[in-house]
């Protein structure tokens, strides 16, 4: 039987991403802009097959997302038909987890199930806004974190006008007794729909990534596996690898945006029917979790935000914290972040201005924020002794010294270009090992 019940446990089988081939940019007409993506394209699929070599000197079966040899097949036809196109099936473990021995997965109808209507209205009637200093405090990092460049909506101005409304009625304060309430009511609905399916999905960036693409199913080889293999799959409940980590008994989740946190006694009910047999924790970090901490083996957690996160979750754990971690390191990062806020970024390419103007026009949807996430953090753990980090941190590696870890160095070069790391990448279907408790 295929399970996993600990991260940690010596790794099987590995679902791999994929992206699309050089000659999908053959329609490009500009040269530079086509050039840069053929250059993206083959050096990305170059790393791959880097990544999975490692994999398989540990005797880890890899399958593979899958991509249409069509590139119409892969048009959105959502937005603008004929024009946009599909992301491709870059990072599966944003999109499927294995916890037991049932896989999470997307079907062919991904998103066809969620009622956004409903849960909008479910919003506007609920009593959830009231006045609250401790949970102020934690909604205040998911307005932030709707801020930022690449979520699924762009409510800056909702927010600019959210402050002033609340600097004239109460000084220098922006929050007010209403401020949730009124941020959310400066945004268009049609932008708040979004959110929520994001919510719903637990999506980061853009609503119309590659599971919304109806023309063509990118979990074929995936879903063939696991029916060949008797493993039962779960289809869209939306459960993933990116905002939930397994630890035995013990499962933990965060929210992605603010509406999960809003409708956290829903989630919670949620998580807790669909696992009754474990302990079902809220890590209150919002975006993809494994951007910002992993617990790599039993006491050791390597975090990019704020330590006390963890305190009770992790009581007796190590953690090792990378304040001063950030792509501010990178000058060429820097370069392009003046042009793309940060967005993404592929070296070489600073001074490509027809390329930030295309990939803004047509490929906005496939970039998220690459600076919110550090490579170390984002890693995949192969077993107890053996870990594959992106490069090289002293931190980091002298605290996989403590604990007898040998980091093996995969260079995913274009991971600024497609904001997905090796844990995002990665998708682990098969560990070896039982379910420990480990009374956290």
């Amino acid at each position: 039987m295929h399970s996993v019940h600990q991260h940690w446990d010596k790794l099987k089988v590995c679902a791999v991403g994929r992206s699309f081939p050089p000659e999908f940019y053959s329609c490009v007409e500009n040269p530079k802009v086509r050039g840069a993506l053929e250059r993206i394209a083959i050096e990305t699929e170059e790393d791959f097959q880097t990544l999975i070599s490692k994999l398989e000197e540990f005797d880890v079966q890899v399958l593979r997302t899958d991509v249409s040899k069509n590139p119409e097949d892969h048009n959105i036809g959502l937005i603008n038909p004929g024009e946009a196109w599909c992301a491709p099936p870059m990072c599966p473990r944003d999109y499927t987890t294995m916890i037991g021995n049932r896989f999470f997965m997307p079907s062919q109808r991904y998103g066809d199930n969620i009622d956004v209507d409903k849960i909008f209205k479910g919003l506007v009637d609920k009593d959830l806004f009231k006045r609250d200093n401790s949970r102020e405090r934690i909604l205040a990092k998911y307005i932030t974190d709707l801020s930022l460049p690449g979520r699924p909506i762009s409510p800056t101005v909702a927010l600019m006008k959210l402050r002033s409304e609340n600097k004239k009625q109460q000084g220098d304060g922006w929050w007010g007794d209403t401020g949730v309430p009124r941020y959310l009511a400066g945004i268009d609905v049609d932008e708040v729909k979004k959110l929520i399916f994001a919510a719903e999905t637990n999506t980061i960036g853009s609503v119309n990534k590659f599971p919304s693409n109806k023309r063509f199913y990118s979990w074929t080889s995936i879903e063939k596996w696991c029916k060949e293999n008797d493993v039962p799959i779960v289809y869209d409940t939306y459960i993933n690898g990116a905002m939930s980590w397994r630890i035995g008994k013990d499962l933990y989740f965060n929210f992605v945006n603010i509406v999960n946190k809003l409708n956290e006694e829903v989630c919670m009910k949620r998580w807790q029917k669909l696992f009754p047999d474990h302990r079902c924790h809220i890590i209150d970090v919002p975006g993809h979790g494994d951007g910002n901490m992993h617990p790599v083996v039993p006491g050791l957690i390597i975090s990019l935000k704020d330590v006390t996160n963890y305190s009770k979750s992790f009581p007796d754990w190590e953690v090792v914290h990378l304040p001063d971690e950030s792509w501010t390191k990178v000058k060429e990062f820097r370069k392009m972040k003046s042009k793309n806020r940060g967005k993404w970024w592929v070296k070489g390419e600073e001074d490509n201005q027809e390329l930030v103007d295309f990939v803004d026009s047509w490929l906005n949807h496939w970039v998220t924020y690459v600076e919110e996430t550090v490579f170390d953090v984002n890693m995949l753990v192969i077993d107890k002794k053996n870990v594959i980090v992106n490069g090289y941190n002293k931190v980091v590696f002298d605290a996989f010294e403590r604990y007898g870890i040998t980091p093996h160095v995969v260079n995913f070069r274009h991971r600024y270009f497609w904001d997905g790391g090796l844990h995002c990448i990665t998708s682990d279907i098969s560990r070896e090992g039982e379910q420990q408790d480990y009374h956290l």
